[in-house]
């Protein structure tokens, strides 16, 4: 290579995150400023993330990245044959293509299975070397002792309510059917020194912070040391957790105590023989209306998921479940479809079966039904998660559910304003007709 700054694109495609009060985006992918903090300083870097500002595939560029989750594959791939057309090597990774690698080696010049820590440079080194390989990969998973500060002054700061991103710990113990976490990221717990912690939230600018752990309580002993450590900051956050944190009065108050202003938590199911045959361990035999009010008496407001079309689950689950989000008074609820994506057990499940209905990856979005349910039609599930998302978010819901004894009114009525406006028509599709449902995965929607 003649140039002595060779210019490297990462890109994330958009996939209809959708957006909050005032026109912005919730927050960035994080992958996107952490592979430009793990690039060496003699690389020019940009970032684009789609979900703000479009990619221009004539962009000025030697090398191309491209990270994507399944709903945004089709999309990745159309912007990856752009660039290979003119003649630019891509890279290609992210939690689809480490399950899908032979799919996506159709569209890149490589494919990055799994974490990217362990071979990125590696990777760049052999594309300076104009030797690259078609697969990277390592055995296990990498250590997260030391890793670089994300760039997050490379992103179009401004188009985001937040760039104050963190992540402390990868992998989840749990191995629940429709989730990818223990796929892609292992079945234990991983923790970055609370240290490095500490001093990256210290040095992000102001305002609220979210931690992306997918369970930042999940080892209480590790928790309680992180949240003790975050007092003095006196930042505010939001984080994901399990509802075994009710059960530990120590965490909560320590979780409060630091600044924890909500927890997005996967409720799921509130049936019991949905949880076990999901393997939904920590709601398992869980009084969840009683672990709420637990941690709702802590200060800690809670941001539900619940998924619908479950095989134990009828058409009374919809009237069910929103009454329980209302009764209990959820800041924000989430009311996924159940969507089986690759690398799951509830897709191999529903593939044995033969129940899997659409192959295009953009519909799986969690907002459109691309499987045959067990106990009611596909058309009664859509159905039945729009009037669901229609009353949670309908206005008497909104204004009922944000007048609270602890008087965040204000904090509330935005949260679901927000919320109203992105689920409101997001990701659905019409029905495909049955011959175009049959398209092989990644074919359509790739304009």
């Amino acid at each position: 290579m003649t140039k002595d700054r060779p210019k490297l694109l990462i890109i994330a495609p958009a996939w209809s995150q959708g957006w909050w009060g005032g026109g912005k985006v919730l927050a960035p992918p994080l992958v996107l400023p952490l592979l430009a903090g793990l690039t060496p300083s003699d690389v020019d870097v940009r970032l684009v993330d789609e979900n703000v500002e479009p990619v221009d595939v004539n962009a000025d560029a030697d090398w191309v990245a491209i990270t994507c989750m399944t709903a945004s594959a089709p999309r990745a791939y159309a912007i990856a044959d752009a660039f290979r057309e003119r003649g630019i090597p891509v890279v290609i990774g992210g939690i689809h293509p480490t399950v899908m690698p032979d799919e996506a080696a159709a569209h890149a010049d490589a494919v990055v299975i799994g974490e990217a820590e362990p071979v990125w440079r590696e990777v760049l080194a052999d594309l300076a070397a104009g030797r690259l390989k078609p697969r990277y990969s390592r055995v296990g998973y990498s250590d997260l002792v030391g890793l670089p500060r994300p760039r997050r002054e490379l992103l179009q700061v401004e188009r985001y309510l937040t760039t104050n991103i963190v992540q402390t710990a990868r992998g989840c113990p749990n191995a629940c059917a429709f989730c990818t976490v223990s796929t892609v990221s292992g079945r234990q717990y991983r923790f970055r020194p609370v240290p490095e912690v500490v001093e990256e939230v210290r040095s992000l600018s102001g305002g609220w912070v979210g931690f992306v752990d997918d369970n930042i309580a999940g080892h209480a002993r590790r928790a309680k040391e992180l949240f003790e450590a975050l007092i003095p900051l006196k930042r505010r956050w939001i984080g994901q957790a399990d509802l075994t944190m009710a059960r530990d009065p120590e965490l909560l108050s320590l979780a409060a105590r630091s600044g924890c202003q909500a927890m997005f938590v996967g409720l799921e199911s509130l049936s019991q023989e949905n949880l076990r045959a999901t393997h939904k361990v920590p709601n398992v035999g869980t009084d969840m209306g009683a672990a709420i009010t637990a941690i709702h008496k802590a200060g800690i407001e809670i941001i539900g998921s619940f998924v619908l079309g479950l095989d134990g689950d009828d058409c009374g689950v919809f009237a069910r479940t929103v009454e329980f989000a209302e009764r209990h008074k959820l800041v924000a609820a989430q009311f996924a479809v159940l969507t089986p994506f690759p690398g799951t057990a509830m897709r191999q499940q529903l593939e044995d079966e033969n129940r899997i209905l659409d192959h295009d990856w953009s519909h799986y979005t969690m907002s459109n039904v691309v499987f045959r349910p067990r106990h009611m039609t596909d058309l009664e599930l859509r159905e039945g998660q729009k009037h669901v998302y229609g009353r949670f978010y309908s206005i008497p819901s909104i204004l009922k559910r944000s007048f609270t004894v602890r008087r965040k009114f204000l904090g509330r009525l935005f949260v679901n304003l927000s919320y109203r406006g992105i689920h409101r028509g997001k990701g659905i599709h019409n029905r495909l007709p049955a011959q175009q449902r049959a398209k092989p995965a990644g074919a359509a929607n790739t304009t």
